[in-house]
């Protein structure tokens, strides 16, 4: 391969993010002047190679933590995923007959994760679409198309949530991230995190 990077340098990454608040493209120019202190920009790796070995990392790492070596394709929608076990669930932890056990659902989202249209979106790869706790992309958009989503007005003036609704959002793909979890341990409940269209209308 004419580029390659180490499951070391993937993980220092993963450890600058999330400890130091490193972005990926941070992460990137450092890999460049580690790799020449002279000529960074004569080293040849662009940053949409490193996003795709980043994302192809995590892949990896969820199909081994699962159980699946070598394979991807065939795999189920629930294959690599797990619910929370301490959860009642009917036919899995739960006799189907005790139905005064229930699991206790919250919803909260994050209004402040907005994403905008890509530039080129033929050059997307989606490697966890319909894998994981994100709905599938496809699904998701027919269900917006055929929803009829009527405008909300709030009597109250102070109350400013759902008034942004008219906020000016033609250049967002998405304006938030929103899911749900069990409110006894907060783990997600699968493919039931959704993207945000028009704040948090």
């Amino acid at each position: 391969p004419a580029t390659a990077f180490t499951f070391k340098a993937l993980d220092d990454f993963i450890c600058n993010n999330v400890e130091c608040g490193t972005s990926a493209m941070n992460y990137y120019n450092k890999l460049h002047h580690i790799t020449s202190n002279v000529f960074p920009d004569a080293v040849p790796v662009s940053a949409s190679c490193w996003n795709l070995f980043h994302m192809q990392m995590w892949l990896l790492k969820m199909l081994k933590w699962r159980g699946f070596g070598h394979q991807s394709k065939g795999l189920m929608v629930e294959d690599l995923i797990l619910f929370c076990p301490g959860c009642p669930q009917p036919d899995i932890n739960l006799d189907p007959s005790k139905d005064k056990y229930s699991c206790t659902v919250i919803m909260d989202g994050n209004f402040k994760v907005e994403h905008m249209y890509d530039q080129t979106p033929g050059d997307q790869i989606f490697l966890m679409d319909d894998r994981l706790f994100i709905i599938a992309r496809d699904r998701y958009c027919e269900y917006l198309k055929n929803t009829n989503h009527p405008m909300e007005r709030s009597n109250c003036n102070n109350h400013r949530a759902v008034n942004q609704v008219n906020v000016n959002c033609h250049k967002l793909k998405a304006t938030g991230i929103g899911g749900c979890a069990c409110a006894r341990y907060g783990c997600f409940i699968p493919h039931a995190l959704v993207n945000f269209q028009k704040k948090e209308s």
